[in-house]
């Protein structure tokens, strides 16, 4: 597993950070920070994005993309640096997140961190890297949204204990809109005319914002509803 080296401390400028991976203050609906990348490099993503009814069909990411040339650039970029970076030095990249996660919670009094809102997993040493960010910072509570299950499943065969740490909640996706939750502790399902599995994501009723649910980070909540939108 990637771990930080102990002869290298935390201590960094933003500009270095950012020079490796960039965290960004949560959005406009979200508390916290979030982590993005090239929705474009998905690898589930693509193949579903070409699915009618699929959860990636419409995919909001991609179309920002489209729109956003200087999102695009940027989401471009991280996920490069996050690819170039795990396979070559992930302390680095590791220390950087570590870096601007707790900075950001600082700055903002929220504990709160979500892995791709755009994108997803590319990797296993990805997930790697991410749990030792989450070891890294055990006062923030991550959430990780993601529709590798495969790539899940590896991580799992290869850990002894088989377990992510306790600050770390990664809820496996289902693929079409109003499907069955998929098998795993934590999940998450996308309804449109079904009725919601479970806790019934409430942003919609709250101006799109998850206001003070934080329910997609708890993992005593086994699955989490998003309406189609």
């Amino acid at each position: 597993m990637a771990t930080l080296t102990k002869n290298r401390p935390y201590t960094l400028t933003l500009k270095e950070a950012k020079e490796s991976a960039n965290i960004s203050k949560g959005n406009s609906k979200m508390p916290g920070s979030t982590f993005a990348q090239d929705s474009f490099a998905c690898k589930v993503g693509s193949r579903l994005a070409n699915v009618k009814g699929s959860v990636c069909e419409s995919c909001y990411a991609r179309k920002i993309q489209r729109l956003r040339p200087s999102v695009n650039k940027g989401w471009s970029a991280n996920y490069e640096k996050a690819t170039r970076l795990i396979a070559t030095n992930p302390a680095q990249w590791i220390r950087a997140c570590v870096f601007q996660i707790n900075r950001i919670a600082h700055k903002t009094g929220e504990n709160y961190h979500r892995w791709f809102d755009s994108g997803d997993l590319d990797s296993v040493e990805q997930l790697d890297a991410i749990v030792a960010v989450a070891c890294a910072t055990p006062k923030i509570k991550h959430w990780l949204p993601t529709r590798e299950l495969q790539l899940v499943r590896q991580w799992q065969a290869l850990r002894p204990c088989n377990r992510f740490p306790s600050n770390l909640v990664v809820r496996l996706s289902a693929p079409m809109v109003d499907s069955k939750p998929v098998k795993g502790a934590n999940t998450s399902t996308v309804h449109k005319h079904k009725a919601p599995v479970g806790y019934a994501c409430p942003a919609r009723t709250q101006g799109n914002q998850c206001g003070d649910c934080r329910a997609c980070w708890d993992a005593s909540v086994p699955n989490v509803s998003y309406p189609k939108h």
